[in-house]
């Protein structure tokens, strides 16, 4: 046993605890390649779109750091999240813009300063990197109104006329295709030829093998501290860990679990299981059943079905198959 050799850290400190960490899915790097072709098209934009909580701001997270290693680490790769204000104008909008990209002086001036303002920073961004190019995903985007269409439109021509190629990404949930629709039929072909000329439909983990990729990446992918060689696996269940058991090995069991509870709740719809619900699951299970916890020896549908439950996932999945 070399549970004497795990790494000692403060309290509620693992991202275990702290929820602070990525754990990369084969959907993730679908939906990467596919983005991946857009900029390499220089393509003004597109939409990314799927239920709640399956991992889309998960995934943005991943193409934020994957991307500069394909494009160059300069590249500005920028995200903003799209919040609810029924009160929203074009002068507050400049404001939340220069906000949440991080510039200075968001809120002083006038409309027509912060909108310069904010062209010039993006501009300087662009020139500075040498790629003459914007990267810009827009989180939760199906809360945008035509308003701030309006404005990135603005933004997206004023950086066309500096020779900077500007994609934008809007990733939300499934109304976006109702929002693409209604701009199609309202004849608004300037928004959907710069923001929505391409479109991805994002899933959850449907097989098991997109579930074991995903708890692999808690044996060999996850890693704290870093380099100590612990693994999220290994830092929970040291004397297991050692003796050979592996998150991935645990496959089966927890795919049963899920579709069993499915037929037991009477859930016909096909199986998918959001990303948020997968982790709180193994989250649980690691705190309630690891070195820290009840530490045992191994885990069964049992300790899954335990940990399922606690995640909420069937609950969802109830809710959903109403709507």
């Amino acid at each position: 046993m070399n549970t004497y050799q795990r790494p000692l850290i403060p309290p509620n400190t693992h991202p275990i605890e702290t929820g602070r960490y990525f754990i990369g899915t084969k959907e993730v790097r679908r939906m990467y390649s596919h983005i991946k072709q857009w900029i390499e098209n220089r393509a003004p934009g597109g939409i990314a779109h799927g239920r709640p909580r399956l991992g889309k701001t998960w995934a943005i997270s991943y193409m934020e750091k994957e991307l500069p290693i394909d494009f160059g680490e300069d590249l500005p790769v920028l995200k903003i999240r799209c919040e609810q204000n029924t009160r929203i104008n074009e002068n507050t909008y400049y404001e939340e813009l220069l906000k949440q990209l991080g510039h200075a002086l968001p809120y002083s001036g006038r409309k027509p300063l912060k909108s310069d303002r904010l062209n010039k920073f993006l501009q300087e961004k662009a020139e500075r990197s040498g790629s003459n190019r914007i990267i810009l995903f827009i989180d939760d985007a199906q809360r945008l109104v035509p308003l701030q269409y309006n404005v990135l439109m603005d933004i997206y021509n004023y950086l066309k006329e500096c020779g900077i190629s500007l994609t934008a990404i809007l990733v939300g949930q499934e109304e976006l295709k109702h929002v693409r629709s209604a701009f199609i039929n309202a004849k608004q072909g300037q928004i959907v030829g710069r923001f929505m000329v391409h479109e991805y439909s994002f899933s959850g983990i449907k097989t098991k093998d997109e579930l074991k990729i995903c708890l692999n990446g808690y044996d060999s992918l996850s890693e704290y501290p870093t380099h100590s060689g612990w693994s999220y696996t290994r830092y929970y269940f040291p004397d297991a860990y050692d003796q050979g058991f592996r998150l991935e090995h645990c496959t089966e069991e927890l795919y049963s679990t899920i579709e069993n509870e499915r037929k037991v709740k009477g859930i016909n719809k096909p199986l998918e299981i959001p990303m948020q619900y997968l982790t709180l699951t193994v989250e649980y299970v690691f705190k309630r059943y690891g070195i820290s916890g009840k530490n045992v020896t191994s885990l069964s549908q049992v300790h899954w079905l335990d940990g399922l439950k606690k995640s909420g996932y069937i609950e969802n999945e109830l809710y959903n198959d109403l709507i």
